[in-house]
């Protein structure tokens, strides 16, 4: 997968018959202002193929793929923390797929991935198992995707999407004979922000984790919105915890360290009369 251009991957059972007409009316039905797609769509679309989708500001290329993602990119899409058995299930009938890709806007680093999601979401509707994101470590059981979009306006629902959901891990990492895990993103870079880290002991990982995703989506969030980087050496301080951001060097070796917009080793400092990780 090209780690330049953001990408989703949308898998099923078999390659379905899609038209334009399809998919535009799927989206007049699922929002007051979708995006004015234009295709570019091949006869067939059950076969390999090579399609577009353009709008004004964005040509998303789709390829179809008569064949199983790698054993990499699995690997990659099983690895989130929130990975959930339907899921699993459902990456495991997959015999073919539909890739979707646009180049990053660093201008508006969120949009291009918005509209490559709402794409998405049509390109699942009927039969779609899963959507994916191979350079993001993530992915999700289509239905249940479209049964929480059920009540909500898709756009309005895809904007309010946290960027840690679908465009950006989370992973946890374990080492041999270390009883710390480390708790990463991945797939930052497209967001042109650095990805973040933290390690944590196992045995406060139930409460370790929801705390850690509200916080790593909080500081993405405000990179993403302001434009202004966090670096090592910066902190942030609540109530009741002082984070600090450090740099996290990476061996050759290492990929759990490593990205190509640098990595950043999150650190909890619980203030007097706060215990880890209750704050």
């Amino acid at each position: 997968m090209p780690k330049d251009r953001i990408s989703l991957q949308i898998l099923f059972k078999e390659l379905p018959k899609i038209s334009a007409k399809d998919l535009n009316e799927i989206a007049a039905h699922v929002s007051h202002r979708s995006p004015a797609f234009t295709y570019q769509l091949p006869a067939d679309t059950s076969v390999d193929g090579h399609g577009l989708a353009a709008t004004d500001a964005h040509k998303i290329k789709l390829e179809f793929c008569n064949r199983k993602l790698s054993d990499k990119e699995l690997a990659q899409i099983s690895a989130h923390v929130r990975l959930v058995p339907d899921t699993d299930e459902n990456i495991n009938l997959h015999n073919a797929y539909i890739e979707i890709s646009v180049e990053p806007d660093q201008a508006k680093p969120l949009e291009a991935y918005q509209i490559l999601t709402f794409l998405a979401f049509l390109l699942s509707r009927p039969d779609g198992l899963v959507i994916a994101n191979v350079n993001g470590f993530t992915s999700f059981n289509a239905s249940g995707l479209q049964q929480i979009m059920a009540d909500e306006d898709w756009m309005d629902a895809i904007e309010n999407m946290p960027p840690l959901f679908l465009y950006s891990g989370p992973v946890i990492h374990e080492f041999d004979g270390n009883e710390l895990l480390w708790m990463r993103s991945y797939g930052n870079h497209l967001l042109g922000i650095p990805d973040l880290g933290t390690a944590f002991a196992n045995h406060i990982v139930q409460q370790y984790v929801p705390m850690t995703l509200t916080v790593f989506d909080n500081i993405m969030t405000y990179m993403i919105d302001t434009g202004n980087k966090v670096e090592p050496g910066h902190t942030m301080e609540s109530e009741s915890v002082v984070i600090a951001f450090r740099d996290q060097p990476a061996q050759a070796d290492e990929y759990f360290y490593q990205s190509p917009s640098g990595m950043l080793n999150v650190v909890y400092t619980p203030k007097a009369g706060v215990k880890l990780p209750n704050f």
